[in-house]
C-alpha cells in the first residue's frame, strides 16, 4: 500500500490535477489495477493516465549496480477514446497475471485491435515517457521504478519498428512529428 501511495503523490504532483482514480479489474475478477486519469492534460480533449501499483510487480530486470528495475505505465489519449484506460490496465495484467517483462522498445501486439478492430493503431509501443521526464528513476521500496510511455502503432509502424530497430522507428515518429497520443491518428507508413 505504502508503494501505490508513494506512485499516487509522484503522478500527482507532475500532473497537478484533480485526480479521479479508477481501479481496473481482469475478466476474473481476481486481478486488479488503479489507473490515475488526469482529464484535460496535457491539454483540453485529452488526458493522461498511468498505472498506480505496477511497480509492485518484478519484470526481471536490474541496472547495472544490481537493483531491480520495476515499471508503471503512463499515456495520453484523446478524452471520447473511453477505452484507452482499459488498454493500460490490460498491458499491466500481462505483468500481472502472466510475469511478462517489458521495456523500451517491446510491442503489445494487438491489444488495441481487441477493444476497436477498425482503428489503424493495433499495438502498445512501449518508450522512454518524454513528457514526464521527472518521473523516472523514482526509487521506492528498494526498486527503481520507470514509467514506460504506451504509444499506439499501426501495422505499417511495427513492421518498420522490426525491420530498422528502435531508434530509426523513434526518429521516423519524430521526423513525421507524430502525435503519438492520437488513437485516431493515421500511419506515418
Amino acid at each position: 500500500m505504502k508503494n501505490k501511495k508513494e506512485i499516487f503523490k509522484l503522478i500527482h504532483n507532475s500532473l497537478k490535477l484533480d485526480p479521479k482514480v479508477i481501479s481496473f479489474a481482469d475478466e476474473t475478477n481476481k486481478f486488479k489495477v488503479d489507473i490515475y486519469i488526469g482529464e484535460n492534460r496535457p491539454d483540453i480533449g485529452f488526458s493522461t493516465y498511468s498505472t498506480i501499483g505496477l511497480s509492485n510487480y518484478t519484470i526481471g530486470l536490474v541496472d547495472e549496480h544490481e537493483h531491480e528495475i520495476r515499471v508503471e505505465f503512463i499515456g495520453m489519449c484523446v478524452n471520447d477514446f473511453v477505452e484507452f484506460p482499459n488498454i493500460i490496465a490490460s498491458c499491466a495484467f500481462n505483468i500481472i497475471k502472466d510475469s511478462y517483462s517489458c521495456r523500451p522498445g517491446m510491442v503489445v501486439p494487438n491489444i488495441i485491435r481487441d477493444y476497436d478492430d477498425k482503428l489503424e493503431m493495433k499495438h502498445i509501443y512501449y518508450t522512454y515517457p518524454t513528457y514526464w521526464e521527472n518521473l523516472q528513476g523514482q526509487v521506492i521500496d528498494d526498486h527503481i521504478v520507470n514509467w514506460l510511455f504506451t504509444v499506439p502503432i499501426s501495422d505499417n509502424e511495427l513492421e518498420y519498428l522490426e525491420k530498422y530497430g528502435i531508434e530509426s522507428f523513434e526518429e521516423l515518429l519524430e521526423t513525421n512529428n507524430t502525435e503519438v497520443f492520437d488513437i485516431y491518428r493515421k500511419s506515418v507508413l
